[in-house]
């Protein structure tokens, strides 16, 4: 089994105690609340919400296999795709690009 991990955006309430920030967190005002590899517990989550932290990076084990990670792939697409479809600007076309790029990376 090897050692895969992952990095994933969450909101503070979604995380839970144990997983490892990848990024520090910061508050509304930009003082920094926590450095990049913490280990989060309970009361870190709440002094997060109280101080206006909307999401964080957080490092998690990844045991998906490549089938699954293929299959989310296609989902992502098909996803895009769904919010993106109709004709639009050259700008919207390089936005539905980017996000698209984003959610593939943060896929992997």
């Amino acid at each position: 089994m090897t050692n895969k991990q992952r990095i994933m955006c969450l909101a503070p309430a979604r995380a839970a105690p144990g997983m490892v920030l990848d990024k520090p967190v910061y508050d509304r005002e930009g003082a920094v609340l926590l450095t990049a590899e913490t280990v989060l517990d309970p009361a870190m989550f709440e002094q997060m919400i109280r101080r206006g932290v909307k999401a964080i990076l957080v490092r998690v084990p990844d045991n998906r296999d490549e089938e699954t990670i293929a299959r989310e792939l296609v989902d992502i697409r098909a996803r895009i795709e769904t919010i993106f479809r109709g004709p639009g600007s050259a700008a919207r076309s390089e936005l539905r690009d980017a996000v698209l790029d984003y959610r593939i990376e943060s896929s992997r």
